[in-house]
């Protein structure tokens, strides 16, 4: 089962779209740093990966629009558009969202 269908099933509530709050919740949680931090723009490794996470899974599996994430979590549009444009998912094989 590819890691994306995964996700899908679990964040999915009865066909619709999961929160990105819930979403955030739950990425900030399982990379061990906090909502603040994931929010700020901070460099830390895990707040990076969360960040990277939280855009890749909100965008590509959810279909939230850049601009929404972007909002959501108070960064740069270029963080969150080098993010998705790249193509490739973040490695997020040891978190598991579920």
């Amino acid at each position: 089962m590819q890691i994306g269908l995964y996700i899908k099933k679990n964040l999915r509530l009865s066909g619709q779209r999961i929160n990105i709050g819930t979403l955030c919740e739950r990425v900030a949680e399982k990379c061990g740093v906090s909502i603040e931090e994931l929010k700020s723009g901070g460099r830390r490794k895990a707040a990076v990966l969360a960040r990277k996470v939280l855009s890749w899974i909100a965008v590509t599996e959810l279909g939230y629009s850049g601009a929404e994430v972007v909002r959501f979590l108070r960064v740069t549009n270029s963080c969150v558009t080098r993010i998705i444009s790249k193509g490739k998912k973040p490695d997020y094989k040891k978190i598991k969202l579920s």
